[in-house]
């Protein structure tokens, strides 16, 4: 648990918050829209998933094409006409 803890960062700590305030809502005063948003925000905070994850709203993938090989400005495209 400590591990898991350890990893947390502060807007991880806020989106949890956000997310516990919106449920509270939801079950004080009710509405759909607001339980969906405050359960969101309580899995992303919980799950590390999302924009306020470590990686971001970012992909792991990178510039390259299917052979594998990197991507440049000056790579030379070949055109087939089609008739």
């Amino acid at each position: 648990m400590k591990e898991y803890l350890s990893k947390w960062t502060w807007q991880r700590f806020i989106q949890l918050l956000v997310g516990l305030f919106f449920l509270w809502d939801y079950f004080s005063d009710g509405g759909r829209l607001v339980l969906a948003f405050g359960a969101v925000m309580f899995a992303q905070a919980v799950f590390n998933v999302g924009c306020f994850s470590s990686r971001g709203c970012n992909t792991s993938v990178k510039d390259s094409d299917f052979s594998g090989t990197a991507v440049t400005d000056d790579a030379e495209v070949e055109y087939e006409e089609i008739n």
